[in-house]
Protein backbone atom coordinates (compact mmCIF):
# COMPACT_ATOMS: atom_id res chain seq x y z
CA UNK A 1 0.00 0.00 0.00
CA UNK A 2 2.88 2.31 0.83
CA UNK A 3 4.56 1.64 -2.50
CA UNK A 4 1.32 2.40 -4.37
CA UNK A 5 0.89 5.73 -2.59
CA UNK A 6 4.50 6.57 -3.32
CA UNK A 7 3.95 5.75 -6.99
CA UNK A 8 0.78 7.90 -7.23
CA UNK A 9 2.43 10.75 -5.40
CA UNK A 10 5.48 10.53 -7.64
CA UNK A 11 3.34 10.46 -10.79
CA UNK A 12 1.34 13.45 -9.63
CA UNK A 13 4.49 15.37 -8.83
CA UNK A 14 5.88 14.54 -12.25
CA UNK A 15 2.73 15.78 -13.97
CA UNK A 16 2.82 19.00 -12.00
CA UNK A 17 6.45 19.52 -12.91
CA UNK A 18 5.76 18.87 -16.58
CA UNK A 19 2.74 21.16 -16.51
CA UNK A 20 4.69 23.94 -14.80
CA UNK A 21 7.47 23.52 -17.25
CA UNK A 22 4.97 23.74 -20.16
CA UNK A 23 3.40 26.88 -18.74
CA UNK A 24 6.77 28.39 -18.14
CA UNK A 25 7.88 27.59 -21.64
CA UNK A 26 4.75 28.53 -23.67
CA UNK A 27 2.02 29.94 -21.41
CA UNK A 28 -0.58 27.94 -23.43
CA UNK A 29 -1.67 25.22 -21.00
CA UNK A 30 -4.45 27.25 -19.37
CA UNK A 31 -6.00 28.11 -22.71
CA UNK A 32 -5.69 24.53 -23.87
CA UNK A 33 -7.43 23.17 -20.77
CA UNK A 34 -10.21 25.76 -21.07
CA UNK A 35 -10.88 24.71 -24.67
CA UNK A 36 -11.01 21.05 -23.66
CA UNK A 37 -13.52 21.87 -20.92
CA UNK A 38 -15.75 23.70 -23.42
CA UNK A 39 -15.63 20.80 -25.89
CA UNK A 40 -16.40 18.30 -23.16
CA UNK A 41 -19.42 20.36 -22.03
CA UNK A 42 -20.77 20.47 -25.59
CA UNK A 43 -20.34 16.71 -25.96
CA UNK A 44 -22.34 15.81 -22.84
CA UNK A 45 -25.84 15.96 -24.47
CA UNK A 46 -24.63 13.88 -27.43
CA UNK A 47 -23.07 11.30 -25.14
CA UNK A 48 -26.26 11.12 -23.08
CA UNK A 49 -28.33 10.49 -26.21
CA UNK A 50 -25.95 7.77 -27.38
CA UNK A 51 -26.06 6.14 -23.94
CA UNK A 52 -29.88 6.28 -23.87
CA UNK A 53 -30.23 4.53 -27.22
CA UNK A 54 -27.33 2.12 -26.86
CA UNK A 55 -28.39 -1.50 -27.24
CA UNK A 56 -31.84 -0.63 -28.60
CA UNK A 57 -33.16 -1.18 -32.13
CA UNK A 58 -35.89 1.08 -33.42
CA UNK A 59 -38.26 -1.04 -35.47
CA UNK A 60 -40.29 0.37 -38.31
CA UNK A 61 -43.20 -1.20 -40.20
CA UNK A 62 -43.95 -0.59 -43.87
CA UNK A 63 -46.73 -3.08 -44.69
CA UNK A 64 -50.26 -2.19 -43.57
CA UNK A 65 -53.15 -4.47 -44.61
CA UNK A 66 -56.64 -3.06 -45.08
CA UNK A 67 -59.38 -5.53 -44.12
CA UNK A 68 -62.81 -5.36 -45.75
CA UNK A 69 -65.91 -6.88 -44.15
CA UNK A 70 -69.50 -6.93 -45.38
CA UNK A 71 -72.43 -8.53 -43.58
CA UNK A 72 -71.79 -9.16 -39.87
CA UNK A 73 -73.85 -11.95 -38.30
CA UNK A 74 -76.10 -12.22 -41.32
CA UNK A 75 -76.57 -14.85 -43.99
CA UNK A 76 -75.01 -15.56 -47.35
CA UNK A 77 -71.52 -15.79 -48.84
CA UNK A 78 -70.52 -12.24 -47.83
CA UNK A 79 -71.29 -12.73 -44.15
CA UNK A 80 -69.18 -13.56 -41.13
CA UNK A 81 -70.78 -14.54 -37.86
CA UNK A 82 -70.70 -12.41 -34.75
CA UNK A 83 -68.30 -14.90 -33.14
CA UNK A 84 -66.05 -14.89 -36.21
CA UNK A 85 -65.94 -11.11 -36.31
CA UNK A 86 -65.11 -10.94 -32.60
CA UNK A 87 -62.43 -13.58 -33.17
CA UNK A 88 -60.78 -11.47 -35.87
CA UNK A 89 -60.75 -8.43 -33.59
CA UNK A 90 -59.37 -10.45 -30.69
CA UNK A 91 -56.53 -11.85 -32.79
CA UNK A 92 -55.60 -8.39 -34.00
CA UNK A 93 -55.45 -7.26 -30.37
CA UNK A 94 -53.65 -10.35 -29.07
CA UNK A 95 -50.97 -10.02 -31.74
CA UNK A 96 -50.20 -6.48 -30.59
CA UNK A 97 -51.44 -4.90 -33.82
CA UNK A 98 -52.85 -1.37 -33.71
CA UNK A 99 -55.97 -0.54 -35.72
CA UNK A 100 -55.47 2.88 -37.27
CA UNK A 101 -57.92 5.10 -39.20
CA UNK A 102 -57.86 4.94 -42.99
CA UNK A 103 -57.09 8.66 -43.11
CA UNK A 104 -53.99 8.13 -40.95
CA UNK A 105 -52.73 5.44 -43.30
CA UNK A 106 -53.29 7.73 -46.27
CA UNK A 107 -51.20 10.47 -44.63
CA UNK A 108 -48.35 8.04 -43.94
CA UNK A 109 -48.47 6.72 -47.52
CA UNK A 110 -48.34 10.23 -48.99
CA UNK A 111 -45.20 10.94 -46.96
CA UNK A 112 -43.66 7.46 -47.39
CA UNK A 113 -43.48 7.49 -43.60
CA UNK A 114 -43.01 4.11 -41.96
CA UNK A 115 -44.95 3.35 -38.78
CA UNK A 116 -43.40 2.61 -35.39
CA UNK A 117 -45.86 -0.18 -34.59
CA UNK A 118 -47.62 -3.02 -36.44
CA UNK A 119 -50.85 -1.58 -37.85
CA UNK A 120 -53.96 -2.58 -39.73
CA UNK A 121 -57.06 -0.77 -41.10
CA UNK A 122 -60.66 -2.02 -40.89
CA UNK A 123 -63.30 -1.15 -43.50
CA UNK A 124 -66.89 -2.38 -43.91
CA UNK A 125 -68.88 -2.16 -47.15
CA UNK A 126 -72.54 -1.93 -48.23
CA UNK A 127 -75.68 -1.24 -46.21
CA UNK A 128 -76.37 -4.45 -44.29
CA UNK A 129 -78.29 -3.65 -41.13
CA UNK A 130 -76.06 -5.87 -39.01
CA UNK A 131 -72.95 -3.83 -39.64
CA UNK A 132 -74.55 -1.05 -37.60
CA UNK A 133 -76.34 -3.21 -35.06
CA UNK A 134 -73.63 -5.85 -34.56
CA UNK A 135 -70.38 -4.77 -36.21
CA UNK A 136 -70.22 -1.22 -34.87
CA UNK A 137 -70.90 -2.18 -31.20
CA UNK A 138 -68.10 -4.76 -31.34
CA UNK A 139 -65.73 -2.22 -32.84
CA UNK A 140 -66.64 0.21 -30.06
CA UNK A 141 -66.01 -2.51 -27.49
CA UNK A 142 -62.46 -2.94 -28.79
CA UNK A 143 -62.12 0.82 -29.36
CA UNK A 144 -61.20 0.25 -32.98
CA UNK A 145 -61.74 2.88 -35.65
CA UNK A 146 -63.26 1.83 -38.97
CA UNK A 147 -64.37 3.26 -42.29
CA UNK A 148 -67.87 2.37 -43.54
CA UNK A 149 -68.49 2.53 -47.31
CA UNK A 150 -72.18 2.94 -48.19
CA UNK A 151 -74.03 2.95 -51.48
CA UNK A 152 -77.01 5.26 -51.29
CA UNK A 153 -79.92 3.99 -53.38
CA UNK A 154 -81.30 1.58 -50.78
CA UNK A 155 -80.86 4.07 -47.97
CA UNK A 156 -82.90 6.53 -50.01
CA UNK A 157 -85.61 4.13 -51.19
CA UNK A 158 -85.93 1.22 -48.76
CA UNK A 159 -83.95 1.42 -45.50
CA UNK A 160 -86.18 -1.14 -43.73
CA UNK A 161 -83.88 -4.07 -44.55
CA UNK A 162 -80.60 -2.22 -44.28
CA UNK A 163 -79.27 0.99 -42.83
CA UNK A 164 -81.07 4.30 -42.48
CA UNK A 165 -79.80 7.87 -42.44
CA UNK A 166 -80.20 7.83 -38.67
CA UNK A 167 -77.86 4.84 -38.60
CA UNK A 168 -75.25 6.67 -40.68
CA UNK A 169 -75.53 9.81 -38.58
CA UNK A 170 -75.10 7.76 -35.42
CA UNK A 171 -71.99 6.08 -36.82
CA UNK A 172 -70.55 9.45 -37.76
CA UNK A 173 -71.40 11.00 -34.38
CA UNK A 174 -69.64 8.08 -32.66
CA UNK A 175 -66.45 8.89 -34.52
CA UNK A 176 -66.59 6.32 -37.32
CA UNK A 177 -65.59 7.30 -40.85
CA UNK A 178 -68.38 7.23 -43.48
CA UNK A 179 -67.41 7.25 -47.16
CA UNK A 180 -68.89 6.62 -50.62
CA UNK A 181 -69.48 3.27 -52.31
CA UNK A 182 -71.48 4.56 -55.35
CA UNK A 183 -75.20 5.02 -55.94
CA UNK A 184 -76.43 1.61 -57.07
CA UNK A 185 -73.42 -0.69 -56.38
CA UNK A 186 -73.34 -1.91 -59.98
CA UNK A 187 -70.46 -2.37 -62.41
CA UNK A 188 -69.80 0.95 -64.10
CA UNK A 189 -66.15 0.90 -65.10
CA UNK A 190 -67.20 -0.09 -68.62
CA UNK A 191 -70.19 0.55 -70.85
CA UNK A 192 -73.00 -1.98 -70.89
CA UNK A 193 -73.94 -3.80 -74.12
CA UNK A 194 -75.96 -1.42 -76.27
CA UNK A 195 -75.31 1.52 -73.97
CA UNK A 196 -74.49 4.77 -75.77
CA UNK A 197 -71.67 7.02 -74.68
CA UNK A 198 -74.15 9.63 -73.49
CA UNK A 199 -76.09 7.05 -71.47
CA UNK A 200 -72.88 5.75 -69.95
CA UNK A 201 -71.70 9.22 -68.99
CA UNK A 202 -75.04 9.90 -67.32
CA UNK A 203 -74.82 6.63 -65.39
CA UNK A 204 -71.27 7.31 -64.25
CA UNK A 205 -72.28 10.80 -63.13
CA UNK A 206 -75.03 9.31 -60.99
CA UNK A 207 -72.69 6.74 -59.42
CA UNK A 208 -69.95 9.28 -58.65
CA UNK A 209 -71.57 12.69 -58.21
CA UNK A 210 -75.20 12.03 -57.28
CA UNK A 211 -74.20 9.56 -54.58
CA UNK A 212 -71.73 12.08 -53.17
CA UNK A 213 -74.34 14.84 -53.14
CA UNK A 214 -76.81 12.60 -51.31
CA UNK A 215 -74.25 11.67 -48.66
CA UNK A 216 -73.22 15.28 -48.22
CA UNK A 217 -76.83 16.43 -47.81
CA UNK A 218 -77.48 13.88 -45.07
CA UNK A 219 -74.03 14.11 -43.43
CA UNK A 220 -73.16 17.77 -43.95
CA UNK A 221 -70.13 17.69 -41.65
CA UNK A 222 -68.56 14.56 -43.14
CA UNK A 223 -65.41 14.90 -45.23
CA UNK A 224 -65.95 12.70 -48.28
CA UNK A 225 -62.43 11.91 -49.45
CA UNK A 226 -62.58 8.19 -50.33
CA UNK A 227 -64.47 6.02 -52.80
CA UNK A 228 -64.60 2.21 -52.80
CA UNK A 229 -65.13 0.64 -56.22
CA UNK A 230 -68.21 -1.64 -56.21
CA UNK A 231 -66.91 -5.22 -56.34
CA UNK A 232 -63.45 -3.77 -56.90
CA UNK A 233 -63.89 -3.21 -60.65
CA UNK A 234 -62.09 -0.15 -62.01
CA UNK A 235 -60.46 1.31 -65.10
CA UNK A 236 -58.08 4.15 -65.90
CA UNK A 237 -60.99 6.23 -67.24
CA UNK A 238 -63.08 5.66 -64.11
CA UNK A 239 -60.13 6.51 -61.90
CA UNK A 240 -59.63 9.78 -63.76
CA UNK A 241 -63.31 10.67 -63.38
CA UNK A 242 -63.22 9.96 -59.64
CA UNK A 243 -60.10 12.05 -59.14
CA UNK A 244 -61.73 14.92 -61.04
CA UNK A 245 -64.74 14.57 -58.73
CA UNK A 246 -62.49 15.32 -55.75
CA UNK A 247 -61.83 11.88 -54.29
CA UNK A 248 -58.34 11.63 -52.84
CA UNK A 249 -58.33 7.89 -52.19
CA UNK A 250 -59.76 4.97 -54.19
CA UNK A 251 -60.07 1.43 -52.83
CA UNK A 252 -60.22 -1.92 -54.60
CA UNK A 253 -60.92 -5.42 -53.30
CA UNK A 254 -57.49 -6.91 -54.00
CA UNK A 255 -55.48 -8.38 -51.12
CA UNK A 256 -52.15 -6.57 -51.24
CA UNK A 257 -51.13 -4.63 -48.13
CA UNK A 258 -50.29 -0.97 -48.45
CA UNK A 259 -46.51 -0.64 -48.83
CA UNK A 260 -45.36 2.64 -47.29
CA UNK A 261 -42.03 2.46 -49.10
CA UNK A 262 -43.74 2.75 -52.50
CA UNK A 263 -44.89 6.00 -54.15
CA UNK A 264 -48.45 6.95 -53.22
CA UNK A 265 -50.73 6.34 -56.21
CA UNK A 266 -54.06 7.32 -54.68
CA UNK A 267 -55.28 3.70 -54.72
CA UNK A 268 -55.24 1.17 -51.89
CA UNK A 269 -55.96 -2.55 -52.13
CA UNK A 270 -57.99 -4.37 -49.49
CA UNK A 271 -58.38 -7.96 -48.34
CA UNK A 272 -62.05 -8.97 -48.38
CA UNK A 273 -62.96 -11.38 -45.61
CA UNK A 274 -65.74 -13.52 -47.02
CA UNK A 275 -66.54 -17.08 -47.93
CA UNK A 276 -67.21 -16.44 -51.60
CA UNK A 277 -64.23 -16.36 -54.00
CA UNK A 278 -61.81 -17.12 -51.14
CA UNK A 279 -60.72 -20.75 -50.81
CA UNK A 280 -59.22 -20.38 -47.34
CA UNK A 281 -60.26 -17.19 -45.52
CA UNK A 282 -58.38 -18.23 -42.39
CA UNK A 283 -55.08 -18.62 -44.23
CA UNK A 284 -55.56 -15.28 -45.97
CA UNK A 285 -56.34 -13.53 -42.69
CA UNK A 286 -53.23 -15.05 -41.12
CA UNK A 287 -51.22 -13.75 -44.06
CA UNK A 288 -52.46 -10.22 -43.39
CA UNK A 289 -51.37 -10.51 -39.76
CA UNK A 290 -47.93 -11.63 -40.92
CA UNK A 291 -47.67 -8.62 -43.21
CA UNK A 292 -48.55 -6.26 -40.37
CA UNK A 293 -46.13 -7.88 -37.91
CA UNK A 294 -43.14 -7.95 -40.27
CA UNK A 295 -40.56 -5.24 -39.43
CA UNK A 296 -39.36 -3.29 -42.42
CA UNK A 297 -36.39 -4.76 -44.23
CA UNK A 298 -37.07 -3.86 -47.84
CA UNK A 299 -39.80 -2.52 -50.06
CA UNK A 300 -40.65 -5.95 -51.40
CA UNK A 301 -44.07 -7.45 -50.72
CA UNK A 302 -44.41 -11.21 -50.45
CA UNK A 303 -46.60 -12.88 -53.05
CA UNK A 304 -50.10 -13.93 -52.04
Amino acid sequence: MGRRRFFYASAAALLVCVGLSYVHQSGLLADHLARLRREATQAVPVLREIAATAGTERRRYSLVPILCFHNIDGKGPYSVSRAEFRGYLERIRDNGITVIPLRELQAAAEENRLLDRPSIVITIDDDYKNIVRVGAPLLREFRYPATFFFYTIDIMNDPRWGTSWDDLRRLYDEGFDVQNHSYTHTIFHIRLPGESRAEYDLRVHREIYTSREILQQNLPDAELYAFAYPMGYFSADLRSRLENAGYELLLTTDSNPVDLTKPFTGTFDRYTIQKRFVKNPEAMFQLQLQYALSPHESGDVAAD
